[in-house]
Formats: C-alpha cells, sequence, structure tokens
C-alpha cells in the first residue's frame, strides 16, 4: 500500500536535507496566517504534524504519543487538540477535512492492518473497506463526502489509488502502465490526483490527474523522471513537485490545463515541493533555503512568487495544506 501523501513529504524532505544534531527533532503543528504569522497548536504527546484544514479553520492532523502509537486528532480555536479516537485504534492519523468537518485517514486495531477510515463530526468512525486486499489508506476527501487514496487489491500483491463516493463505494482508478498507483487529493469534482509508476521497475513515477469517466492522465516532469501530484482546486488546477534533469534536484510545480507544468522556483535552495492549492492559486508547501540544511514552510502567489513563512524555531518546515481564506497549516521542527 502507498504511504500517507504527508509521510511521503517527510520522506522528500529527509532526502533534501542532513540533520546535524545527534538528536531526532520534536516536530509540532502549526496554524500560519498573514496577520498572526505561524502558531505553535501544540501536541497531545511527542511530536505532531497538521495535515488539513477546513474553511472554517478546523485543523486535523495526527501525533505521535511517545509510547510508540501514532493517534489523530482536530484542533479547533475555541477547544484546542483533541484526540480524535476510536479509543481501541492502536495507530490512526486524520489526512483530510472537509466543509463539513467530515475527515478521512486510517486507522487500525491492535496488531491489525490500517484500513481507510472517515470520521463523522461527531466522532463515529467508518471503515471504508478495501479492493480486495487487506490495507488501504484515504489521504483526501471532497465536500460530497468523496474520498481519495490508495489501497491493496486481492492478495496484496499490488496498490492502486481509489475513489470512494457514500454512493458507490470503492473501485480502483487504474494506473499509468505499472501495477500501482497512489491517490493523494480530490476536489470538488471528484478530480483525483496521485502518481504512479510508468511500468513494473516502479521508476519513472509520474503525476496524474484523473477526471471522472475520463482516463488517468500523465501529468509529465520538469525533465528529470519523477514527479507527484498532491494537491488540486476546484478549477483542476494541480500542484506537487517534479525533479528537474539528472535526477536532482526536485521543484514545486503547478500544473494547468491551458499551461501544462509550470516551474514554482524555490527561496533559493535546490528542493522545493507544492502540497496543496486553494480557490485564489495560494500554493502551500516547503523550500530549502540557500543556507544548507534549512527547509522553510512556503507560500506562491505565481511561479517564482514564493513567501517564507518561517519555522517554529527549527531548521523544518512544510506547510501541507491551505483554506480559501489563505490560513496555512504544517509541522515544524521545534529549536
Amino acid at each position: 500500500m502507498s504511504k500517507a501523501r504527508h509521510t511521503l513529504t517527510l520522506a522528500l524532505l529527509m532526502m533534501a536535507t542532513t540533520y546535524t544534531c545527534a538528536q531526532t527533532p520534536t516536530y509540532h503543528a502549526f496554524l500560519w496566517s498573514s496577520t498572526s504569522g505561524m502558531q505553535d497548536l501544540g501536541s497531545l504527546g511527542g511530536s505532531s504534524y497538521a495535515t488539513s484544514i477546513n474553511d472554517s479553520g478546523e485543523v486535523v492532523g495526527y501525533y505521535d504519543t511517545g509510547i510508540g502509537t501514532v493517534r489523530g486528532f482536530r484542533w479547533t480555536a475555541s477547544g484546542g487538540m483533541q484526540d480524535l479516537g476510536p479509543t481501541s485504534a492502536e495507530f490512526a492519523e486524520a489526512l483530510g477535512i472537509n466543509s463539513k468537518g467530515e475527515i478521512a485517514g486510517a486507522a487500525s486495531a491492535v496488531g491489525g492492518t490500517a484500513v481507510a477510515v472517515a470520521w463523522t463530526p461527531n466522532g463515529i468512525t467508518h471503515n471504508l473497506g478495501t479492493l480486495g486486499g487487506t490495507s488501504s489508506d484515504a489521504a483526501a476527501i471532497n465536500d460530497q463526502g468523496d474520498v481519495a487514496g490508495s489501497a491493496s487489491t486481492a492478495g496484496n500483491v499490488r496498490s492502486v489509488a481509489f475513489l470512494w463516493t457514500p454512493k458507490t463505494g470503492m473501485h480502483s482508478l487504474g494506473t499509468l502502465g505499472s501495477s500501482y498507483s497512489s491517490g493523494y487529493a480530490i476536489n470538488s469534482a471528484g478530480t483525483v490526483v496521485g502518481a504512479s509508476p510508468l511500468n513494473d521497475t516502479l521508476t519513472p513515477n509520474h503525476a496524474f490527474v484523473k477526471v471522472v469517466g475520463s482516463k488517468m492522465t500523465d501529468l509529465g516532469t520538469l525533465g528529470g523522471d519523477d514527479s507527484t501530484a498532491l494537491g488540486i482546486n476546484a478549477s483542476g488546477d494541480v500542484v506537487g513537485w517534479a525533479s528537474l534533469a539528472d535526477f536532482m534536484p526536485f521543484h514545486a510545480f503547478l500544473w494547468t490545463q491551458a499551461s501544462g507544468m509550470q516551474d514554482l522556483g524555490t527561496l533559493g535552495g535546490e528542493n522545493s515541493a507544492a502540497e496543496a492549492i486553494n480557490q485564489v492559486s495560494q500554493i502551500a508547501g516547503f523550500s530549502d533555503l540557500s543556507e544548507s540544511g534549512v527547509t522553510h514552510a512556503a507560500l506562491w502567489t505565481a511561479p517564482n512568487e514564493i513567501q517564507d513563512l518561517g519555522t517554529l524555531g527549527g531548521t523544518y518546515a512544510v506547510a501541507t495544506a491551505i483554506n480559501n481564506s489563505g490560513v496555512a497549516v504544517g509541522w515544524s521542527s521545534l529549536p
């Protein structure tokens, strides 16, 4: 089964930078606004990671309990950070929230395999199933309650992107020619974006967009071998990251039907990635700085129009989502 969208981002970030301290840093979820800057949302245990925000300002994510388990959370300005439950889950992560307060993610019982789940606003958890295998992972949810993610097929020999709707349940979105694909984001029309290898050697791996009723479209790269689509807005504009020539570095991209894939640039360093795009084309993500080993959360308003959102005092920060008011969330290392 494909990894969750933000686990992938963490892996990319670790490839792009080198942490020189002996101890593993602590990360905290943050909320950023143009008026208040970056706010530490705290944690219910060890490190915490914010993954999504809706237009009401509700934030979801997951945290490390400090005793070897991961739990999902919901944060509100009035109530702070609260555990999502269920109490029986050994593992739970919340990766998407819609305007109704419905949440998508994954959870497992003690000793069990994680499967895609959806939480209702009152905390009831629904198992979304699989594609015949034993595992699945929900990455995003739209306002209709449609969910995108990845799931294993019969025999657990493949994992492919899925679309789940309340009416039709879960179905496969196919691939770009291999046995694998991963779905990472969905818009109000049910269009899903993600990534799929072009063959079963698993490289190259390309970003895709899958419109309901159409075949999966390969979005290409910025000259290198690999790309991944991580966000889409209601207009169908797609963001993500793509490698340049010679494999590295990778840069954030914006793809539109009219202009294709455009390089969004960096904050002066080698690498950047775009995680989410809102209705007014504000794009959240991260970028390396020219200073070695430093990566900051970033906000783009156009190619090469990039704002440094900073960190919570550490050297790493990633903006993972942005709502239509321009409020971004993510996670940052602490000093």
